[in-house]
């Protein structure tokens, strides 16, 4: 596990793409700051530096490569006659706060691992443990699932179709990949902006991943997503 350390990202949420440090030096690269900005995509970026007012610093994570590496693993052991609940652990991918010395605080998150519930779950039916979902479907491979939370603060998912070679036949359907994005940092309680983000997040995963069924994300809602 890495240690948890703050980067600063300067020239992404700061001063700009183009910005430097002193000396005309360009900042440093991280590989957490890297990952948040392919997970985000340039308009995240963009939506995250005009939505928020401060410092912004990336809390360390897990990089795709780590990510591919963990979901590959518990995929393979999956043990489809087993009647338990799988016990799967989640990458945290992104994270991004208020500095230390902000007095607001929040946090935005994308974690992606392995589901605990099939593809074909029925989120947008009531039980007795939760909630009606809301499911906006993208195609034969992937959908995309929010639920408000309190006080406004929603959690958006997206599960994509994902067969691992080595892994037990029907994995994918009933072993999906799972990503989460939770926002307390922004403000925003827009849903549209955070499906966009989230699905562009997918599709860089997904690509990252290398799934064997090469299941088609786009980095765009479906017409008529409000």
């Amino acid at each position: 596990m890495r240690k948890a350390v703050a980067v600063p990202l300067f020239m992404a949420l700061l001063l700009g793409s183009g910005g430097c440090a002193s000396g005309d030096e360009k900042e440093p690269a991280s590989s957490e700051r890297a990952t948040c900005e392919e997970l985000l995509g340039k308009a995240g970026v963009k939506w995250l530096k005009n939505s928020t007012t401060g410092k912004l610093n990336v809390t360390n994570g897990d990089d795709l490569k780590s990510a591919k590496s963990l979901f590959y693993k518990q995929a393979r052991a999956w043990d489809p006659k087993s009647e338990e609940i799988p016990n799967f652990a989640n990458s945290r991918m992104c994270g991004v706060v208020k500095a230390a010395k902000e007095t607001s605080r929040g946090v935005l998150s994308i974690y992606y691992g392995p589901s605990v519930v099939p593809f074909d779950f029925p989120f947008g039916e009531e039980s007795d443990t939760s909630d009606p979902r809301t499911v906006t479907p993208v195609n034969a491979n992937v959908k995309l699932v929010h639920e408000e939370g309190e006080r406004g603060a929603a959690t958006y998912y997206v599960y994509i179709k994902c067969r691992v070679p080595g892994a037990p036949k029907g994995q994918d359907n009933v072993v999906p990949i799972e990503g989460r994005m939770k926002d307390t940092l922004t403000g925003d309680t827009g849903t549209r902006v955070h499906l966009e983000r989230l699905l562009y997040s997918a599709h860089a995963v997904a690509q990252a991943f290398e799934c064997k069924n090469k299941p088609t994300v786009p980095t765009e809602l479906p017409a008529g997503v409000k």
